[in-house]
């Protein structure tokens, strides 16, 4: 199913997180103290919002990416990225004296991956976040890595009445907790979902554990909470509606799984900017997601807007 097409292509500005990467494919992610010879690397850029954006320019958005960066080595390989999957990099704050973010990401010969990251202090030093970025915006997408921007930004959004989807991945419990109750659309990953509620923390069966966490989401402001659960599909609940699941959408073979995520939250705000209901917003983005992970190469595996009717 299709979401509706719009007159005008939708636009989405991200306010968030851009890093290097550094990708090993391995035949299996290490349990212990070891050395471990990579079959292939290669450097890529990532980040949740910057891949997000990706996703979303290869479906057919007007994507614009905001986000304090070091003024370093990386800078040039950013905007190289971005120019060549069409996205608007002229939001990029250059913050003299930081450092940029850079994540080691692991992937074995199942698509399972593991990240080490260091995050960039870029969001400590860049001073206030200027919300005139989101003037001609229909959806805010951001993420909780630089978590005074994403805040402002969500504000300046909820003032707008402008659509925002916060991806509520693993984060302080802190942060999350400034965040979530001013999105529109809480997207958390299962992990995510249990660090902003603590319920990880406690007995109790999961199940309930993830009700329990959508509807803290729900009472602290968002208008629609999600989980996504892997090849256990999702689960999400509107404001006063029921709580409702989704499988996964079907994948024939799971090569990479890296920047799956990142990829749905890309879809799904391409789906709702063109008119979508929830149920076909989010399985078209569920779509988006499986398809990434088909392919190799994080975000460079995402699909484009011709590959989503073919399935």
């Amino acid at each position: 199913m299709q979401p509706p097409q719009p007159v005008r292509p939708v636009r989405l500005v991200g306010v968030g997180h851009v890093a290097l990467d550094h990708y090993f494919e391995v035949d299996s992610l290490p349990v212990a103290a070891t050395k471990v010879a990579a079959r292939s690397y290669r450097c890529l850029v990532g980040g949740m919002t910057a891949n997000a954006l990706v996703a979303a320019a290869r479906l057919g958005a007007q994507a614009f990416m905001v986000a304090p960066v070091a003024e370093d080595e990386a800078l040039g390989i950013f905007r190289a990225h971005f120019q060549a999957e069409g996205v608007d990099a002229s939001g990029l704050k250059c913050v003299p004296g930081a450092r940029h973010s850079v994540s080691m990401i692991l992937v074995d010969a199942h698509g399972e991956r593991t990240i080490v990251s260091h995050r960039s202090d870029a969001g400590r030093l860049a001073g206030p976040f200027d919300a005139a970025c989101l003037d001609a915006a229909d959806v805010l997408l951001t993420d909780p890595r630089f978590v005074d921007w994403a805040q402002s930004a969500l504000e300046a959004a909820r003032a707008r009445r402008l659509l925002s989807i916060l991806d509520a991945d693993v984060a302080p419990s802190e942060d999350l907790r400034r965040l979530v109750g001013l999105a529109e659309w809480a997207v958390f990953s299962e992990p995510g979902l249990l660090a902003y509620s603590a319920m990880g923390d406690l007995p109790g069966e999961r199940l309930q554990q993830i009700q329990a966490g959508l509807m803290q989401a729900l009472q602290a402001g968002a208008q629609v909470a999600v989980v996504t659960l892997g090849a256990r599909g999702l689960m999400w609940q509107r404001r006063g509606e029921a709580l409702r699941s989704m499988p996964a959408h079907p994948v024939d073979a799971v090569v990479d799984t890296t920047a799956a995520g990142d990829v749905f939250h890309g879809a799904l705000g391409v789906a709702l900017a063109s008119g979508g209901s929830d149920q076909e917003a989010l399985a078209w983005a569920a779509r988006a997601a499986a398809l990434k992970c088909r392919h190799a190469g994080g975000v460079l595996g995402a699909p484009w807007a011709r590959d989503m009717s073919d399935v």
